[in-house]
């Protein structure tokens, strides 16, 4: 298996020869965007690994995880989108050719891989699903995700990748729309894999941690960078090995 981040939560997946891209965001573009998901760093886009793209996995609508650019790739390159119910909705719209529409439990072949949902609880975007990607390896994507008992429950071992959001927003009378740092070391505990990816760390005002008051900002790179390390030394400590992609970086996971 071969990961290369482009940014934020989207990453190029290259298993058993099949080639794809987790939750694409290419912005921001445009006022309005930019004032909703101001991003700290530009996305690191290698032109080669989009090339061989074949499809989209969306965890859901939001822009930050799926943009009007990706979604005119897809209609311009074939790729076909798999995501949530909004997602393939949005991509129908857009002229997608196959955008294909799961539920937990639901699942879609994509080559020689199995594309599984799970489930997930995202305040804001009810429809929200994770990914299990199945083939040699067994990779599993959290999307936009809060680490909850159901959530954790229909991950199914052994997971030799996760890629797992890290940092997320918070809202009056909602609460955090997903995993700050806290949590997603819960949810690693729980799942136990192999090995693991933070993401979910490229747009200004995501919180790591609220409770030391952490949040990310286009000013603090290397508290971010140090915190994120002390995070992923304690999670070694217990057996659970990650590690932090920069934008741009591939790297080939070994056994």
């Amino acid at each position: 298996m071969r990961l290369l981040l482009f940014g934020h939560m989207t990453v190029w997946v290259e298993l058993d020869g099949v080639c794809f891209v987790t939750d694409p965001w290419f912005g921001p573009h445009g006022r309005l965007e930019r004032w909703l998901a101001p991003r700290t760093i530009p996305p690191a886009v290698h032109s080669a690994a989009l090339s061989r793209v074949g499809a989209i996995l969306a965890s859901h609508h939001h822009l930050d995880h799926l943009d009007r650019f990706s979604l005119t790739l897809a209609r311009l390159l074939g790729w076909r989108v798999i995501g949530s119910e909004a997602v393939a909705a949005r991509a129908r719209r857009t002229g997608v050719r196959e955008a294909i529409a799961l539920r937990p439990g639901q699942s879609a072949a994509l080559g020689p891989l199995r594309v599984e949902a799970v489930p997930a609880e995202h305040p804001l975007a009810a429809d929200a699903i994770g990914f299990l990607v199945r083939g040699s390896r067994t990779l599993y994507f959290s999307g936009d995700t809060r680490a909850t008992a159901a959530v954790t429950g229909a991950i199914s071992h052994p997971i030799d990748v996760a890629l797992v959001q890290a940092a997320c927003a918070h809202y009056p009378f909602l609460g955090d729309d997903g995993m700050s740092l806290p949590e997603a070391a819960a949810l690693l505990r729980a799942v136990r894999p192999r090995w693991s990816v933070p993401l979910h760390l490229h747009c200004s005002g995501k919180w790591l941690d609220r409770r030391t008051g952490l949040r990310i900002r286009s000013d603090n790179a290397a508290a971010v960078r140090a915190a994120l390390g002390e995070w992923l030394g304690r999670l070694a400590d217990e057996g659970l090995h990650g590690r932090l992609l920069e934008p741009g970086e591939l790297v080939d996971v070994e056994d």
